[in-house]
């Protein structure tokens, strides 16, 4: 009996077949990817913006503002512009949720969420800098050492002047708390044997309401959340009510961490930290630590970041192509793929976050207002 072999394929057309079914293969391993990459099938959406990271692009409620060296700028989230306020060279600012002050000299502006200027004199000394609450600034101005601080509201009329706390102390930073009516400063002795830093709270119109030396350790940090006013330094987290009253109970040693976010959720600070190491040899973030009333938690995240921030009761990581996303509770963090939004750029640092959620990244001397999911 007979059997007929079955001709063999033409080489040609077996090429042909292999790299379909490559291509086939390839486009399937996309769309999964894909699918991993953008929890719920979503993708992040991106606006480049006109300004550049060497502006001092700066959050402002929902808003944007940067500084060309003439001129401030507000921008809408979606890179509108909103409006500007001629401020010449040399020019700095800072800004709270809805207003804004800025200086150059002696010169004080002091400028509404709509950009008007409620305030705009030239003060007796040259201003160090300023820092702006719900209804008053803190400016202060004069010598390094031994400066003076001035409390005035939002038309410009003072409501207190200070310089006796300060003799032969470096004014470090200020804040108001307490619905604005408070005002907080730290400041540094440099003459003693070992820098020391005071911490003075004051209740406007009335008198100090406290001054407490908090050591040797770097302050660079207070976040005001249930009454009381949480102090961080290099070495621990410290409370105190107003009055400067040591709650014993709220300290939390954090040596070898950096506070880089905070956020106030109900009665309670969410302070999120990352190794100091990490920041300061290479800017690398592999690991985050939350700290929030009596939780303490730690997190690895999947790959190298370059920051991270709190938003909404969860966490956001940013490396150079993703965005990592967890709930404060969660144990795991969900990736989501930046390439969409910003095609082959990559990030390379974080900028800020507005109060809708967007995040300010900036890839190289780019910026991008990246809406988050």
């Amino acid at each position: 009996m007979h059997f007929s072999q079955t001709p063999s394929m033409n080489p040609k057309r077996r090429r042909l077949y292999l790299l379909l079914l490559t291509a086939v293969l390839l486009a399937l391993f996309v769309l999964i990817a894909r699918t991993l990459l953008s929890p719920g099938g979503k993708s992040l959406s991106a606006v480049k913006l006109r300004c550049k990271v060497t502006q001092d692009v700066t959050p402002f409620g929902s808003e944007i503002l940067y500084y060309d060296g003439l001129t401030l700028y507000c921008l809408r989230s979606n890179g509108a512009e909103r409006w500007s306020y001629p401020l010449g060279e040399n020019a700095f600012f800072s800004c709270g949720d809805s207003m804004i002050a800025a200086w150059a000299g002696t010169q004080l502006h002091i400028i509404d969420h709509n950009g008007n200027a409620t305030y705009n004199e030239s003060l007796a000394s040259p201003i160090q800098f300023v820092r702006v609450g719900s209804k008053y600034v803190g400016i202060v101005m004069g010598s390094d050492i031994g400066p003076t601080l001035e409390i005035k509201d939002m038309q410009g009329n003072r409501a207190e002047i200070e310089s006796e706390s300060y003799k032969e102390l470096i004014m470090l930073d200020v804040g108001f708390f307490s619905d604005g009516e408070f005002v907080w400063t730290t400041a540094l002795d440099s003459y003693g044997s070992v820098p020391e830093t005071t911490l003075n709270t004051y209740r406007l119109h009335v008198s100090r309401s406290g001054s407490i030396s908090l050591g040797d350790h770097l302050v660079y940090a207070v976040v005001y959340a249930g009454q009381q006013l949480n102090v961080v330094s290099t070495q621990q987290i410290r409370k105190y009510n107003y009055r400067g009253t040591l709650d014993p109970s709220g300290t939390v040693l954090v040596y070898g961490w950096q506070m880089i976010d905070s956020a106030v959720n109900g009665n309670e600070a969410m302070l999120l930290f990352t190794p100091t190491k990490s920041i300061s040899e290479s800017n690398n973030i592999n690991q985050l630590r939350l700290i929030w009333g009596k939780t303490d938690k730690r997190y690895s995240l999947p790959s190298l970041c370059i920051s991270a921030a709190l938003y909404g009761r969860r966490i956001y990581a940013f490396s150079p192509d993703m965005v990592y996303r967890a709930d404060v509770n969660a144990k795991r963090f969900d990736p989501i793929g930046l390439s969409e939004a910003l095609g082959e750029q990559q990030v390379t640092q974080y900028l800020g976050m507005l109060k809708n959620g967007v995040a300010l990244l900036a890839c190289d001397s780019d910026v991008y207002a990246v809406k988050l999911q």
